[in-house]
C-alpha cells in the first residue's frame, strides 16, 4: 500500500548496508523502504549478489528501488554527501556514541532531514559495525529488547525502526504540523567536509608536534566527536580549514601568509585539501629537516 498522498516521502533519509552477506535481507529492506516511503539505499561492497532471484523475490514491488541501489567501496564514501550519520549497533563499551532508541530518535532525525541528508547506517549481519565506521556516525540507534544475548536479524531491525521513523512523520503529517529545522540559515557541512576538516586538523596538529605519531586515531576520534557535538556549517567548515592553512604555513614558512578569506556560501574553495594531507606534511618536514 502506498501512502504518498498521506505524508511526504522521506526523501533525505538515505539506508545504507555495510557488506550485507544474505541477498534477501537486502531485498527484504528495500521492500520496508518501499512501503514506508523511504528511497535511497546504498550499500557497501555487499558480500552478495543483490541481483539474484532471492532478492528480488523479497523485494516483489520494490525491484526497481533494488535495482537503483547505489554502490560503494567504503563507509566514508557513501556518507560523503550526508550531514548527518546514525549508527545501528549494540556495542558498547568506550568511546561509543550517545544512544537512542528509535522512539526517541525518531523526530530529531526527521527535523534533521529538513536541512540536510541523514543516513542510518546498518552493520554486517554477523559482526555488526567495526569501531572505526561507528566513528563516522554522531549518534548510534539501540532496539530495547529484553534478552541481550542475541542481536535482531538485520531486515528485523531495519523494518522496526523505519516504522518508528514512519509513525512520528505520521503523526506530524496528521497533525497539519512538520518538524521545524533543527538548524535555520547555514546549511549542515555533509560528511565528507567534516572528514575533510579531521584529517586537516589532525595533520596540523602533527606537524606542530602536537600528535603522537603511533595514535593519531585516538586524536582523530576525540576531535570528530567534538565537531560533530558543534553541528558545524559549510561556511563554518571553509572558516576552520583556513586557519589551519594560515597556521601551517607559518610553521613550515616562518612568515605570516598572505590573507585567505572564507569562500561565500555556495562557491568552490581554492586550495581545498586533500584527505591523504597527514601524509604529505610528514613527507615534507622529512624534507626540510
Amino acid at each position: 500500500m502506498k501512502n504518498d498522498s498521506f505524508h511526504e516521502r522521506l526523501e533525505n533519509f538515505i539506508i545504507v548496508l555495510v557488506q550485507p552477506k544474505g541477498a534477501g535481507n537486502v531485498g527484504a529492506i528495500a521492500r520496508a523502504m518501499s512501503h514506508f516511503g523511504l528511497t535511497t539505499l546504498r550499500l557497501v561492497a555487499p558480500q552478495c549478489d543483490v541481483k539474484s532471484v532471492e532478492a528480488r523475490s523479497m523485494a516483489m514491488s520494490a525491484q526497481p528501488l533494488l535495482a537503483s541501489a547505489e554502490h560503494y567501496a567504503t563507509l566514508r564514501d557513501a556518507l560523503q554527501d550526508c550531514a548527518w550519520a546514525v549508527a545501528t549497533s549494540r556495542r558498547l563499551g568506550r568511546n561509543r556514541k550517545p544512544t537512542m532508541s528509535p522512539r526517541e530518535g525518531a523526530r530529531p532525525l526527521i527535523e534533521r532531514t529538513k536541512e540536510a541528508r541523514v543516513a542510518l547506517v546498518f552493520g554486517r549481519e554477523d559482526k555488526g559495525l567495526r569501531t572505526d565506521e561507528v566513528d563516522l556516525c554522531q549518534e548510534r540507534l539501540l532496539i530495547p529488547a529484553v534478552s541481550e544475548s542475541e542481536s535482531f536479524n538485520l531486515s528485523q531491525a531495519a523494518l522496526l525502526i523505519f516504522w518508528e521513523i514512519f509513525m512520528e512523520k505520521q503523526k506530524n503529517a496528521s497533525s497539519g504540523k512538520g518538524a521545524e529545522p533543527s538548524y535555520p540559515g547555514d546549511k549542515l557541512a555533509p560528511r565528507d567536509k567534516i572528514e575533510g576538516l579531521v584529517d586537516h586538523l589532525v595533520a596540523t596538529l602533527e606537524l606542530i608536534g602536537f600528535v603522537p605519531h603511533h595514535h593519531p586515531e585516538r586524536v582523530a576520534r576525540s576531535f570528530r566527536d567534538l565537531i560533530d557535538r558543534i553541528k558545524p556549517s559549510d561556511r563554518e567548515v571553509r572558516m576552520m580549514r583556513g586557519v589551519l592553512r594560515q597556521a601551517a604555513w607559518k610553521v613550515l614558512n616562518g612568515a605570516a601568509p598572505p590573507e585567505t578569506p572564507v569562500a561565500p556560501e555556495g562557491s568552490e574553495e581554492p586550495n581545498e585539501e586533500s584527505p591523504s594531507l597527514a601524509e604529505k606534511r610528514r613527507e615534507r618536514l622529512i624534507r626540510n629537516a
